[in-house]
């Protein structure tokens, strides 16, 4: 902000409140207290009502007869008085008008030229629980707030480290909102840490409601359909990504965060895979990786094969398939792009309505739709059980936006197969592949380990280490201690 264009704080505490009242454009939920003392001694409290609480300040005011002439304008004095540690300052209008939409106290003095903001912030939020979208079986159940501040304490409380920083900056024009970014210094490679900075400093003075908000403007490639940025609601997921040399990025008023780099194996991957024995984490990530391999062609395979070379399916089943698809009057591609579609509008339509509701109509849809396509002859039975299929597999994607990602990309493959058969499904696979080859997030290739190949950190793909063989950390990232230990 420019300095030459903001109003001091007046010798006449009246003036001052009346400049603030004006910057504010009289809001109606300013209060304005005065305080006046038995030597006629007055002063000015102002702050927001229902964000800001100074109750007790004012009750340690007023047990003060009076305030003599040379304590007045004097803001040591006044903190003592108030018997507080956290202050801060104020020498303009403006800057007191910041302080107040941030949930600060202001006490204006007479014939001082300063004022001293308190923070005294008191909003009601949600207590700490389970975030509802990233359900954990075993480990920890807490969940990200809507308070930047109980977010911040959550990472620490999960995290006890003196190396852990915490960077604030300030965003945006009407909201004023802010950002923490958080890294462990010692593990964060300074150079992508500086990166994000720069892209932060970069954005222009928008209005973010939420972290996707800003995700837009610090994603390496705005049209992908393909998450580069990592969300989640979990501390215990945060101080993970912390540990591996990644960057937490927090927005208040926000249950969730953002974390950089981020690959896309890594969307296959949960925290709860390090709470469980080894053996099952490992099959676990095996499976998701699978149904991922399933949701994105098996109905392409499908329909290549139905519709181009039969000839690979065993006689009972090509007979099965030619006597379900007799009475359809529809090629196989547009069976299954209409029981896809339907398939995922019942699934948004669960979404929307009330949780009460929400399953019963999306199960009870799907079988009442699915029966009755069938008895009427629209599609085939055999059609109706490879959607279902490939929709249940859909689910077992961890990351919501990388689920989206495959679920939209499959319209594609399914299109390619349809015209071309297998020849259109290696086609659609090599040019996803040839995508995600080229994306990169924060200088990380998208596909690494993969792509380029890295045998140490592909076995992460398919296998959960046992924690005593995790001595490293992975080198995805470009972090400065790779061991976990803190050893060289």
């Amino acid at each position: 902000m420019n300095n030459a264009n903001q109003t001091n704080i007046q010798l006449d505490m009246q003036a001052s409140i009346d400049a603030i009242k004006a910057d504010m454009y009289d809001t109606g939920d300013l209060v304005v207290k005065k305080i006046e003392f038995e030597n006629n001694k007055v002063i000015g409290i102002l702050y927001l009502g229902g964000l800001a609480d100074p109750t007790d300040l004012l009750n340690k005011l007023v047990k003060f007869p009076e305030i003599t002439n040379d304590e007045i304008g004097n803001i040591d004095y006044l903190v003592s008085l108030l018997e507080i540690r956290a202050n801060n300052s104020v020498e303009t209008i403006e800057e007191a008008v910041e302080e107040l939409i941030s949930g600060c106290t202001i006490f204006l003095l007479e014939g001082a030229t300063q004022a001293l903001s308190v923070d005294t912030i008191s909003v009601q939020t949600r207590s700490v629980k389970e975030p509802e979208n990233e359900v954990s079986i075993k480990g920890p159940h807490d969940g990200f707030t809507e308070s930047l501040t109980n977010n911040i304490a959550l990472v620490r409380f999960h995290c006890k480290s003196s190396r852990l920083k915490v960077e604030y900056k300030k965003i945006s024009s009407y909201t004023k909102n802010t950002i923490a970014i958080l890294s462990i210094q010692g593990i964060v490679s300074d150079d992508i840490l500086q990166e994000v900075h720069n892209r932060i400093s970069n954005i222009p003075e928008e209005d973010f409601l939420d972290v996707n908000y800003m995700e837009e403007w610090l994603t390496d490639n705005k049209w992908t359909l393909f998450p580069l940025i990592e969300t989640t609601e979990r501390p215990d997921k945060a101080v993970g990504a912390l540990l591996d040399g990644r960057i937490v990025i927090m927005l208040n008023a926000v249950p969730g965060a953002l974390i950089v780099p981020y690959v896309y194996f890594q969307s296959l991957q949960v925290s709860e895979d390090y709470y469980w024995r080894y053996h099952v984490s490992t099959i676990l990530r095996l499976l998701r990786l699978l149904c991922t391999f399933i949701t994105l062609f098996l109905p392409a395979f499908y329909i290549a094969t139905v519709t181009y070379h039969p000839e690979f399916l065993p006689t009972p089943l090509l007979m099965s398939v030619v006597q379900g698809s007799e009475p359809v009057p529809y090629p196989t591609l547009v069976e299954v792009l209409l029981m896809e579609g339907v398939f995922e509008i019942l699934r948004e339509a669960g979404i929307r309505l009330p949780k009460q509701v929400g399953s019963a109509v999306s199960i009870v849809g799907a079988l009442v739709l699915g029966q009755a396509a069938v008895q009427a002859g629209i599609v085939s039975p055999e059609t109706v059980i490879l959607v279902a299929f490939t929709g249940i597999c859909s689910f077992t994607i961890p990351a919501t936006s990388a689920a989206y990602a495959v679920r939209f990309v499959r319209f594609f493959v399914i299109i390619s197969a349809g015209i071309l058969g297998y020849v259109g499904l290696m086609a659609a696979a090599i040019l996803i592949f040839i995508h995600l080859s080229s994306l990169r997030s924060f200088g990380v290739p998208y596909l690494s380990p993969m792509a380029p190949f890295n045998w140490s950190d592909s076995i992460d793909i398919f296998f959960r280490r046992p924690l005593t063989l995790s001595k490293k950390r992975s080198s995805l990232f470009r972090v400065k201690g790779f061991m976990r230990s803190g050893k060289k």
